[in-house]
């Protein structure tokens, strides 16, 4: 949709690719970023690689979203960055603005209302309630991104192949409403694929189940997700994990969900891919074990499913991400 405000909060891997596909149509695109990112936007621009070529895409950049109400936000950041993400973007949300979270893990939506099995790792994920406050549940779109993307540097993205995105509506309508309609005319024209979905919260509990074997191992081992399925002993690990979030998923109500070997077999086609996990540790950024692992674990104990395995691996992730010799904790 021609002049459509779209404000793009956070440019890391996945936020810098969007933001690079989203320029290459007629939307009036906004970018929020801080430090060393802010700062090669401002001087280079947004390098984007995308398996040929390089482009080069410029567009207004700051702390702060701008100040007229938007269309669209997308909150493309790790999860414990998204308080400190909602006051630098809260004033641009109005009442018909669409607020898109791309996130990994549980999402702090699903953990409304409080009742809810979800509703248990809401200490973990929203503490404050700072987020349900800023997005009503209701102006939010519920997103599941499949995307292989990485950071070579501050604003410099490389995927080479289109991202997909499983979209719906949190409360109060459908994927196909015309708000969300006329957000997936865009993403469309960007080259984005879109995948509506009726039950959003089945669909993020099927990656979160993936994410929740295969990050915190990545990080343990070192290793890419196809090397992790490839070794039999790991690739026990990963099964055992699958299992357990399975599982809490099916207790929750979340169905019908893949089979684990299903599973499996998705996470092998993604052979040499490193998870954002592995990639956040390796430049010494912090890792989002709260909401892939520690979260899981909340409603897990809700539910009466133990989680042994899952429970070991987040801790030695723990221990990995605290050794003092690590980049980033010297």
């Amino acid at each position: 949709m021609p002049g459509l405000k779209i404000c793009v909060a956070g440019v890391g891997a996945m936020g810098g690719m969007l933001a690079g596909m989203l320029a290459r149509t007629d939307v009036d695109l906004s970018l929020v970023a801080r430090g060393e990112t802010l700062r090669t936007l401002r001087e280079q621009g947004l390098t984007v690689h995308d398996g040929q070529s390089a482009r080069i895409v410029r567009c207004a950049a700051n702390t702060r979203a701008p100040d007229t109400v938007q269309d669209v936000v997308i909150l493309a950041a790790k999860s414990q960055q998204l308080p400190a993400l909602a006051a630098c973007v809260s004033h641009a949300v109005g009442p018909q603005t669409l607020v898109v979270p791309v996130v990994n893990g549980l999402p702090w939506w699903m953990t409304l209302p409080t009742g809810s099995p979800c509703g248990a790792a809401r200490a973990c994920l929203d503490p404050g309630g700072e987020l349900a406050r800023a997005f009503p549940p209701a102006r939010v779109v519920g997103c599941v991104a499949y995307a292989f993307a990485s950071l070579d540097a501050p604003a410099v993205v490389r995927s080479a192949k289109a991202p997909t995105l499983v979209l719906g509506r949190v409360q109060g309508g459908n994927a196909d409403d015309p708000e969300v309609a006329a957000l997936v005319q865009v993403l469309d024209a960007a080259g984005v694929v879109i995948t509506p979905s009726p039950d959003i919260r089945c669909d993020v509990w099927a990656k979160l189940a993936v994410n929740l074997a295969t990050n915190p191992l990545s990080v343990v081992c070192e290793e890419t997700l196809g090397g992790l399925v490839a070794a039999p002993p790991t690739r026990q690990v990963v099964r055992d994990m699958l299992e357990e979030a399975v599982t809490i998923g099916r207790a929750c109500g979340f169905g019908p969900l893949r089979s684990v070997d299903e599973q499996l077999g998705s996470i092998a086609v993604a052979d040499g891919h490193r998870t954002s996990m592995l990639q956040d540790y390796q430049a010494g950024r912090a890792l989002e074990l709260d909401a892939i692992g520690y979260a899981v674990m909340r409603v897990g104990a809700v539910c009466g499913v133990p989680m042994p395995v899952t429970a070991t691996i987040l801790r030695l992730a723990d221990f990995k991400a605290a050794r003092p010799d690590r980049q980033g904790n010297r």
